[in-house]
């Protein structure tokens, strides 16, 4: 049986992602309730706990393949390019340098060897028998990462534009600084999303973003960059070369608040309308403070 996702009140998921920072906060609920009691966490080797890199990824294109390591016994793993990955998440425990994987989605379970080595200035994780890399590889650990990212509780608290660059944004038209998203329950089981995860935006409206498609098993996630002037919003998605310009609305206030798109570029140009799901983060791991408590 499927071990349940283990849920705090602090925070459902934190992926912790150069290209793409991405928390799953409590506007998007599983499809089922976790009790209190059922979070046991199984054995981890807190040596293993972080992100380990494949390589150096940098600029927007470099290949990226990690894997994440959360000390309640969950994981990620994310592949693609920085700007463009997919992301896999499983269950794990590891002791006796053994790590025993369950993949969420397929189900696939992996018993792996690992040890940990040190060599030019880091830390390697040594997988023989990588399940992703034929051959096996290994993969150096990230530094830890900063969690002082601004917060904003809501519309109010946003950055407010003061300048002459086109029509001044009021905090309510402003769609920076917020997820915008919707979950589709499946009648097969499960839960899918689609959600606009775009960051504040400079007082001419520009901002950048991402686009975050998939269930709670798998998902895409896509770099992107806008600019707000009124009722219009141009996007582009640099890796794919695409983008469009779309007339938009912004309707009502608090927990009612949606984003209309007359043309959406990442559901077939499908008019398409998003509920405002909470504030957005600015670095790859969320303070507590920008969550429910």
């Amino acid at each position: 049986m499927r071990r349940p996702f283990c849920l705090s009140s602090v925070y459902l998921l934190a992926v912790l992602a150069l290209s793409a920072p991405f928390i799953i906060a409590s506007p998007l609920a599983p499809p089922d309730p976790v009790p209190e009691d059922s979070c046991a966490i199984e054995a981890v080797d807190p040596a293993l706990l972080g992100v380990w890199h494949r390589f150096d990824a940098l600029a927007e294109g470099d290949r990226m393949r990690f894997w994440f390591f959360h000390e309640g016994g969950f994981g990620l793993y994310r592949y693609g390019k920085v700007g463009l990955t997919n992301t896999h998440s499983f269950d794990y425990s590891a002791q006796g340098g053994v790590l025993e994987l369950t993949f969420r989605k397929t189900g696939e379970r992996r018993r792996v060897p690992y040890r940990l080595e040190e060599g030019g200035g880091r830390t390697w994780l040594v997988l023989d028998d990588d399940p992703r890399e034929a051959g096996g590889a290994r993969y150096f650990k990230a530094p830890a990462a900063a969690t002082d990212a601004p917060c904003f509780d809501g519309p109010e608290d946003m950055p407010r534009a003061t300048g002459s660059e086109g029509p001044v944004l009021t905090a309510r038209d402003r769609i920076g600084g917020r997820l915008w998203g919707e979950e589709v329950r499946y009648a097969t089981g499960g839960m899918g999303f689609s959600i606009y995860q775009l960051q504040p935006q400079a007082i001419d409206g520009r901002g950048v973003g991402w686009h975050h498609r998939g269930d709670y098993d798998e998902w895409t996630t896509e770099t992107l960059t806008y600019r707000q002037r009124g009722d219009r919003l141009a996007l582009s998605f640099p890796l794919r070369h695409d983008g469009l310009e779309t007339a938009i609305t912004v309707t009502g206030t608090g927990d009612d608040r949606t984003l209309h798109l007359a043309e959406d570029p990442r559901d077939f140009w499908r008019a398409h309308t998003y509920r405002d799901m909470g504030p957005t983060f600015a670095g790859a791991a969320a303070p507590a403070t920008c969550l429910p408590q």
